[in-house]
């Protein structure tokens, strides 16, 4: 099998004459990306985008797990510095929550170091902002699709890797376009309301008697 898949990857060339695109869809059994079938197809590839169950559980879509896609051309001389150095940024990020999930899910959010926590909001509110309502689905989720400019994905991006927006709720990121919808989704969701312990009459007259107390 690896030999002939080699011979038809190799007739997908670019030549001085003309150049041949090829996007293939493979299947991973049991999404199992070390299985030696999928390791040798995805060696002949020039980039892949690899589609995840579980992000489609969590109702995050296009469901595509950035840590197992990759592509060729991301490099600084092709898409440029800034989008290089924030790719990896982002990687790193998303690498570190994935680190971070077993401890989370034995021993909780709260027992993580302060640094940790800060890794884990913006990691989580990354993964919210790109989501994007496709044109193509407005029939199937009832939200318009979005259309967002390389410049505004990098500059929302950019943003809350700085934590700029940690205050705003991880809601405000889904399934929105550029960040400035994230920021207007975020003031039209309802704050929620800090509960204060009311006072029971008794207790409302020892206070009293301890001021009458006290004057005299």
């Amino acid at each position: 099998m690896g030999t002939e898949l080699a011979k038809l990857e190799e007739r997908i060339a670019n030549t001085d004459t003309g150049a041949i695109t090829s996007i293939q869809a493979v299947y991973v059994p049991a999404d199992d990306l070390t299985d030696p079938a999928a390791v040798h197809t995805f060696s002949h590839l020039s980039a892949s985008i690899t589609l995840s169950r579980k992000r489609a559980g969590e109702g995050l879509f296009p469901a595509i797990d950035l840590l197992q896609s990759s592509s060729k051309m991301a490099t600084p001389g092709v898409i440029g510095e800034r989008h290089y150095h924030l790719l990896q940024q982002i990687k790193q990020t998303l690498a570190q929550y994935e680190e971070l999930k077993d401890i989370i899910a034995m021993l909780g959010l709260e027992q993580l170091s302060v640094t940790d926590r800060a890794t884990v909001n913006r990691a989580r509110r990354l993964e919210r902002f790109f989501t994007q309502p496709f044109f193509t689905t407005e029939q199937f989720s009832g939200l318009k699709g979005k259309g967002v400019k390389l410049e505004e994905a990098l500059d929302g991006c950019e943003r809350i890797l700085k934590d700029e927006f940690k205050d705003l709720p991880e809601s405000a990121f889904y399934m929105v376009g550029n960040i400035n919808e994230a920021i207007e989704k975020a003031k039209k969701e309802p704050k929620k309301k800090e509960k204060t312990e009311e006072k029971k009459p008794d207790e409302e007259k020892a206070v009293a008697t301890n001021k009458e107390v006290a004057k005299v």
